[in-house]
């Protein structure tokens, strides 16, 4: 449950949601692996798959998980989300007690791809990184809007496990990051806004569904 809690920390921070349709490339490298991520958004949903492997689902209603070569698919509503992260926080510094954390523009500028970026570092309770932040980037703000949207909506302790998208002036187009001892650097190749099909966001067919293996001390359903 810590890994879990841990790469959907990291998960809601880089799906990107946003009001326009958009198709986002990005490759990542965590425990020795590279992967491309595909990432297509239409409003305030966004399907993100990682290779052939996996796919994941985000919107108003929750997150849905397909496995594909298994055919198998796990649900987790908004609740239960909120629930796995307010576990997570708590696993690592009571609530009450975490600090504001807040990423501080280290003056450095690198090129990122197309993109002229600035870096930012950042550390919270249980994690730390590092962040090349693209100030030109169109329509950063609207991006960045529906994004911290959706993060407010799991539940306010995702405010203290990684950084919110408002907190920076422009788009993250890479990132360094280390979160419960486990890292990940993300890298966005390509973005190109246009039209995404809503089929893209619907169950698949043939899927059986896995149930989410309870967590301790969580409220019986």
């Amino acid at each position: 449950m810590k890994t879990f809690a841990s790469s959907l920390v990291a998960f809601l921070f880089t799906a990107t949601l946003a009001s326009a349709d958009w198709v986002l490339v990005q490759k990542t490298h965590a425990d020795g692996q590279d992967k491309e991520m595909l990432t297509k958004i239409k409003g305030e949903q966004a399907r993100v798959d990682m290779g052939e492997q996996m796919s994941v689902i985000v919107g108003a209603e929750g997150m849905l998980m397909l496995m594909h070569a298994q055919k198998v698919l796990m649900k987790m509503d908004l609740a239960t989300m909120k629930t796995a992260m307010e576990m997570t926080a708590k696993a690592s510094v009571p609530l009450d007690k975490q600090p504001v954390a807040k990423p501080v523009a280290t003056g450095q500028k690198e090129k990122v791809g197309e993109w002229e970026a600035e870096i930012f570092t950042w550390e919270g309770p249980v994690g730390k990184g590092r962040f090349w932040v693209a100030k030109d980037f169109p329509k950063f703000a609207e991006i960045n809007a529906v994004s911290d949207k959706l993060g407010k909506a799991v539940g306010n302790s995702m405010a203290g496990l990684s950084p919110q998208a408002a907190d920076f002036n422009g788009m993250v187009v890479k990132s360094e990051m280390t979160m419960m001892g486990k890292s990940m650097t993300t890298l966005l190749v390509a973005a190109k806004e246009q039209e995404v099909e809503a089929k893209e966001f619907a169950t698949p067919e043939g899927y059986s569904e896995m149930k989410m293996p309870a967590m301790p001390g969580a409220p019986p359903k």
